[in-house]
């Protein structure tokens, strides 16, 4: 772990600080109180027992439970402090992460998979617990045990406690020699369940896709290959550790091989007691197997140490779309819409490096109130205009204008707190209905909850249902049909009251009676407020007060339905086309 990544960690324990102060005391504790024990069986075989001091031995052996007992105590205490402060520090992280993914633009999550973004608050953090719970009751304890009783085996008989230190650095050859190729097959393992579980987000999420067009078998083998193509990368990981275990084991059984043939010859010799032999024997168990554990240790460090670079990386970065310094809250505004030579692309092209654009100089103004419709074909930039007045993203060049205020110069809050969004395929959270409807406002009341679904058309449907407006609706809404869901998202948007409606799509997917009573609530909602609807059938948006017609990026032309069709352009073009289609 680099000194910066280390540094970071540290400071997410500072509120903790106490807690885990308490915890390292009480770990010293716990571990000096099993120092007394062999020592307690040297003097019941060396004096206790040979002169038949039954007195002795009995206080002995009150001393050795005492020990005992409170040993356990303070071990029970020590861990309820320090777990507690493990989980708290590792949910103070997971909000902490999840705060900053507010704050990130959707560029980054263009960028990533869902499931990569989710492993970051679960896995990783998870190997945070491990980290500040198991890995830190165990260093500190073993580390003072074993430091301990070498001490005392010195002060005891110093040769043949330097006798068993010899073996000592070749535990740390045999951890040194595999740290490298432990922390580079740990990253290589994350990267790879990272895909895994981001391809089973996707999969689980698309079900009813994968059903439809009958992928199951061959989803499988795509997971399955997945899945073994860590195999022999975590298949690695997993020989490495057993074969540093089992050098260590080995090592350790070298130690106590060395105590008991060198300290046998000193009994034989009578330069030691036998009581002596067998404590020192009995130290040795103290020694060797956390020594032996601090493999399984940094094995633990090692997932850690990916997993905080993993966040670290989350966190540092920052996102596209931020308050100017100075930037002021946007009033109440009319909803007049303008752009000035707006030219704009998805990917940040590298500077210097030209590109084609996804928006290339746009220019036009909308006065507040109007409807506007958005007309072109896939790709030409329909929804991209949408996403700028809403600045999902920032203008590679130009301005939007908001009532005369450049969008970069007023706060986002203000900006899209005025602005209501319905999608084709809008998102419903799991909950209730009106819980759903009330998310761009939550402290509406039920009669203004009521009152917005019965302007969006919504109201009967849910006065049907057995809960009503309790009604929970599954996710992303599924226990509800598409004209239902969009009804409710409609519902959501009047219920927010915005000057800026914005509608993408919202009736491309439907059935004519849903789209009927959609288009209703649209009207609704509509009035006095500057609407844009992005529409592909050219048929709902011919009473539009303005059509703005995309092409490859560029405005081609703009007018209304009767002047388009006059001017004989790319407009009249697609209306050609849709009512062939259609005849």
């Amino acid at each position: 772990m680099s000194r910066n990544a280390f540094q970071r960690f540290l400071a997410l324990t500072r509120p903790h600080r106490w807690r885990i102060t308490l915890g390292v005391l009480l770990i010293l504790l716990a571990s000096l109180l099993t120092l007394p024990g062999p020592w307690i069986l040297k003097l019941i075989i060396d004096e206790a027992l040979p002169h038949h001091d039954l007195r002795q031995l009995g206080w002995l052996l009150v001393v050795f439970a005492l020990l005992f007992l409170l040993r356990g105590w303070l071990t029970l205490v020590r861990n309820r402090v320090l777990q507690f402060s493990a989980m708290r520090i590792v949910c103070d992280l997971r909000i902490r992460l999840f705060a900053h993914l507010q704050t990130l633009s959707l560029r980054y999550f263009d960028a990533n998979q869902t499931g990569t973004v989710i492993s970051r608050i679960t896995q990783d953090t998870n190997e945070v617990y491990q980290l500040t719970n198991g890995f830190l009751i165990n260093i500190i304890a073993d580390s003072v045990t074993v430091v301990g009783v070498l001490g005392f085996l010195f002060w005891v008989e110093w040769r043949l406690a330097l006798a068993v230190t010899l073996v000592l650095p070749l535990f740390a050859i045999n951890y040194l020699y595999n740290r490298r190729r432990m922390r580079e097959e740990s990253r290589v393992h994350r990267d790879n369940w990272d895909k895994v579980v981001g391809f089973l987000h996707e999969r689980v999420a698309a079900a009813r896709l994968v059903k439809s067009f009958t992928r199951e078998a061959a989803e499988t083998d795509v997971f399955a290959h997945g899945i073994n193509a860590d195999y022999s990368n975590y298949s690695r990981i997993v020989l490495r550790n057993t074969r540093l275990a089992v050098i260590a084991d080995v090592l350790g059984a070298l130690g106590a091989l060395i105590v008991l043939g060198y300290g046998g010859w000193l009994v034989a010799q009578g330069a030691m007691a036998v009581g002596t032999l067998v404590a020192f024997n009995a130290y040795i168990v103290f020694v060797f197997p956390p020594i032996v554990r601090f493999v399984d240790l940094a094995a633990i460090f090692q997932r850690a140490n990916t997993a905080l670079e993993n966040m670290w990386a989350l966190l540092d970065t920052r996102p596209d779309i931020t308050d100017r310094a100075g930037a002021q809250t946007l009033p109440a505004i009319r909803g007049e819409v303008e752009f000035r030579g707006v030219n704009f692309d998805y990917e940040l092209a590298p500077p210097g490096q030209g590109r084609p654009r996804t928006l290339t100089e746009v220019s036009f103004r909308i006065p507040a109130g109007q409807v506007v419709a958005i007309v072109g074909p896939s790709g030409s930039g329909k929804s991209t205009l949408i996403n700028l007045v809403a600045r999902f993203y920032d203008v590679a060049s130009g301005r939007v204008l908001v009532d005369g205020h450049d969008v970069r110069d007023v706060t986002v809050e203000s900006l899209r707190r005025q602005i209501g969004i319905v999608l084709q395929e809008n998102v419903l959270f799991s909950g209730t209905l009106e819980e759903n409807i009330k998310y761009g406002r939550a402290n509406a009341t039920r009669e203004e909850v009521q009152a917005a679904a019965a302007a969006a058309n919504a109201h009967e449907f849910i006065a049907r249902l057995t809960d009503g407006y309790a009604t929970m609706v599954g996710e992303r809404g599924a226990k509800l049909s598409g004209g239902q869901r969009q009804r409710v998202a409609i519902a959501r948007a009047i219920l927010r009251d915005p000057r800026i409606l914005i509608f993408d799509e919202a009736t491309s997917a439907l059935d004519t009676q849903s789209e009927r009573l959609i288009q209703q609530a649209m009207e609704r909602l509509m009035q006095g407020r500057t609407t844009f609807i992005i529409a592909h059938r050219l048929s709902t948006v011919q009473n539009a007060g303005r059509i703005l017609v995309m092409d490859q990026g560029r405005l081609a032309e703009t007018g209304t339905h009767a002047e388009l069709l006059a001017a004989r352009g790319l407009y009249a073009l697609l209306h050609a086309l849709q009512f062939q289609e259609t005849a």
